[in-house]
Protein backbone atom coordinates (compact mmCIF):
# COMPACT_ATOMS: atom_id res chain seq x y z
CA UNK A 1 0.00 0.00 0.00
CA UNK A 2 1.31 3.19 -0.98
CA UNK A 3 2.34 5.60 1.46
CA UNK A 4 0.73 9.61 1.02
CA UNK A 5 2.29 12.32 2.54
CA UNK A 6 -0.62 15.27 3.03
CA UNK A 7 0.47 19.00 3.08
CA UNK A 8 -1.11 20.34 5.96
CA UNK A 9 -3.43 22.54 3.64
CA UNK A 10 -5.25 19.18 2.88
CA UNK A 11 -5.69 19.11 6.65
CA UNK A 12 -7.04 22.65 6.99
CA UNK A 13 -9.10 23.05 3.63
CA UNK A 14 -11.02 19.33 5.55
CA UNK A 15 -10.83 21.03 8.76
CA UNK A 16 -12.05 24.87 7.45
CA UNK A 17 -14.46 23.39 5.25
CA UNK A 18 -12.03 25.65 2.80
CA UNK A 19 -12.12 25.00 -1.37
CA UNK A 20 -10.80 21.00 -1.22
CA UNK A 21 -13.02 19.85 1.95
CA UNK A 22 -15.17 17.72 0.31
CA UNK A 23 -12.00 15.95 -1.75
CA UNK A 24 -9.95 16.01 1.48
CA UNK A 25 -12.95 14.52 3.53
CA UNK A 26 -12.25 11.34 1.02
CA UNK A 27 -9.17 10.94 1.20
CA UNK A 28 -9.38 10.55 5.30
CA UNK A 29 -12.49 8.70 4.57
CA UNK A 30 -10.48 6.04 2.62
CA UNK A 31 -7.36 6.49 5.55
CA UNK A 32 -10.40 5.69 8.22
CA UNK A 33 -11.64 2.62 6.32
CA UNK A 34 -7.78 1.33 5.42
CA UNK A 35 -7.86 1.85 1.63
CA UNK A 36 -5.02 3.80 2.26
CA UNK A 37 -1.66 5.15 4.38
CA UNK A 38 -2.17 8.68 5.17
CA UNK A 39 1.32 10.22 6.50
CA UNK A 40 1.95 14.36 7.92
CA UNK A 41 4.57 15.29 9.65
CA UNK A 42 4.35 16.84 12.85
CA UNK A 43 4.96 20.54 11.64
CA UNK A 44 1.49 19.73 9.93
CA UNK A 45 0.19 19.96 13.79
CA UNK A 46 1.52 23.22 14.83
CA UNK A 47 0.18 25.03 11.65
CA UNK A 48 -3.04 23.39 11.69
CA UNK A 49 -3.81 24.40 15.31
CA UNK A 50 -1.85 27.87 14.65
CA UNK A 51 -3.87 28.32 11.69
CA UNK A 52 -7.37 27.07 13.25
CA UNK A 53 -7.30 28.79 16.42
CA UNK A 54 -8.50 32.42 14.85
CA UNK A 55 -11.39 31.01 13.51
CA UNK A 56 -12.33 28.48 15.88
CA UNK A 57 -12.35 27.70 19.92
CA UNK A 58 -9.71 26.00 21.63
CA UNK A 59 -11.68 23.25 21.72
CA UNK A 60 -12.72 22.86 18.29
CA UNK A 61 -8.93 23.26 17.89
CA UNK A 62 -8.08 20.34 19.70
CA UNK A 63 -10.89 17.79 19.16
CA UNK A 64 -9.54 18.42 15.31
CA UNK A 65 -5.96 17.70 16.55
CA UNK A 66 -7.23 14.54 18.58
CA UNK A 67 -9.43 13.28 15.52
CA UNK A 68 -6.18 14.07 12.70
CA UNK A 69 -3.68 12.38 15.10
CA UNK A 70 -5.61 9.18 15.26
CA UNK A 71 -6.14 9.08 11.89
CA UNK A 72 -3.05 10.47 10.62
CA UNK A 73 0.35 8.76 11.01
CA UNK A 74 2.54 11.40 12.85
CA UNK A 75 6.42 11.25 10.45
CA UNK A 76 8.81 12.82 13.13
CA UNK A 77 10.94 15.93 12.22
CA UNK A 78 14.81 16.08 12.65
CA UNK A 79 18.09 17.89 12.12
CA UNK A 80 18.95 16.22 9.26
CA UNK A 81 15.80 17.36 7.10
CA UNK A 82 15.89 21.39 8.79
CA UNK A 83 19.99 21.18 7.58
CA UNK A 84 18.08 19.66 3.95
CA UNK A 85 16.09 22.40 3.89
CA UNK A 86 18.62 24.67 4.76
CA UNK A 87 21.05 23.98 2.29
CA UNK A 88 18.07 23.47 -0.55
CA UNK A 89 17.00 27.63 -0.48
CA UNK A 90 13.21 27.11 -2.14
CA UNK A 91 10.66 29.89 -2.10
CA UNK A 92 8.83 28.37 1.11
CA UNK A 93 10.96 27.25 3.05
CA UNK A 94 7.52 25.39 5.19
CA UNK A 95 6.91 23.11 2.25
CA UNK A 96 10.82 22.32 1.55
CA UNK A 97 10.38 21.24 5.12
CA UNK A 98 7.26 19.21 4.49
CA UNK A 99 8.81 17.74 1.47
CA UNK A 100 11.82 16.91 3.16
CA UNK A 101 9.96 14.68 5.95
CA UNK A 102 7.78 12.82 2.97
CA UNK A 103 11.74 12.01 2.02
CA UNK A 104 12.64 10.47 5.46
CA UNK A 105 9.54 9.19 5.96
CA UNK A 106 9.80 7.17 2.48
CA UNK A 107 6.47 8.67 1.05
CA UNK A 108 5.45 7.64 -2.08
CA UNK A 109 3.31 10.55 -3.11
CA UNK A 110 2.86 14.18 -2.00
CA UNK A 111 -0.97 15.43 -1.99
CA UNK A 112 -1.23 19.14 -2.29
CA UNK A 113 -3.46 21.66 -2.76
CA UNK A 114 -0.37 23.85 -3.59
CA UNK A 115 1.14 22.05 -6.08
CA UNK A 116 3.55 24.82 -7.84
CA UNK A 117 5.77 25.30 -4.48
CA UNK A 118 6.34 21.76 -4.41
CA UNK A 119 7.22 21.74 -8.24
CA UNK A 120 10.42 23.18 -8.51
CA UNK A 121 12.19 20.70 -6.29
CA UNK A 122 10.31 17.53 -5.61
CA UNK A 123 10.99 14.32 -6.89
CA UNK A 124 8.16 12.98 -5.46
CA UNK A 125 4.60 12.77 -7.53
CA UNK A 126 2.75 15.78 -6.43
CA UNK A 127 -1.09 15.34 -6.90
CA UNK A 128 -3.54 17.28 -6.02
CA UNK A 129 -6.82 16.29 -3.36
CA UNK A 130 -8.95 15.60 -6.59
CA UNK A 131 -5.92 14.29 -8.54
CA UNK A 132 -5.65 12.04 -6.12
CA UNK A 133 -9.09 10.67 -5.83
CA UNK A 134 -9.36 10.19 -9.60
CA UNK A 135 -7.04 7.60 -9.35
CA UNK A 136 -7.78 6.14 -6.10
Amino acid sequence: MKKVFLDTNILIDFFSNRSGAFEAGQILRAANAGVINVFASLLTFANLAYIAKHNHTREEVYTALDKFEKLVQTLPMDRNQLRAAIDQPCKDFEDMLQYQCALAGGCDVIITNNKKDFAEYSKLPLLTAAEYISIM
